[in-house]
């Protein structure tokens, strides 16, 4: 008998192409909550600086107001990132739930390469049986003569 062929193959590939890609999306999705994080602390940082500086009176009373204004502007900024990040961590567990549909796919595609090769060696196997009791049948006809 010749070399087991799983006729699916061609899908499974695709369907790893497929879970690749997702992968690729949901790191690209970290990268952005990664980046938008950082933006998040630098502003906290700058605005604890503004509020140092307000507080141990280093600013001018005319730049007060303008200084609180800017906070307020800052904490505004740090809101709508927030935003952003709640976005993008809703968009990631989507694509791990995409992702997890196509680890099932594949591996139900696996369990039935596995189950399809067993019963071709079964096959196999029983040809191979069959071939043998030939021969032997006919080296015991032959040793009859």
């Amino acid at each position: 008998m010749g070399k087991f062929k799983f006729k699916f193959d061609p899908i499974v590939r695709v369907k790893e192409i497929f879970e690749k890609n997702i992968m690729k999306d949901i790191s690209i999705i970290e990268k952005e909550i990664y980046t938008v994080d950082r933006k998040i602390e630098d502003l906290k940082r700058n605005i604890k600086s503004l509020e140092n500086e307000i507080g141990t009176g280093k600013i001018s009373a005319i730049n007060y107001k303008s200084s609180k204004l800017y906070v307020k502007q800052l904490e505004g900024q740090i809101d709508s990132f927030v935003k952003i990040i709640v976005d993008l961590k809703s968009k990631r567990e989507i694509k791990f739930v995409e992702l997890r549909e196509k680890k099932k796919e594949i591996q139900i595609l696996e369990t039935l390469k596995e189950n399809k090769k067993q019963e071709f060696m079964i096959d196999a196997n029983r040809e191979e049986l069959k071939q043998l009791n030939e021969i032997a049948i006919t080296n015991f006809v032959r040793k009859e003569n």
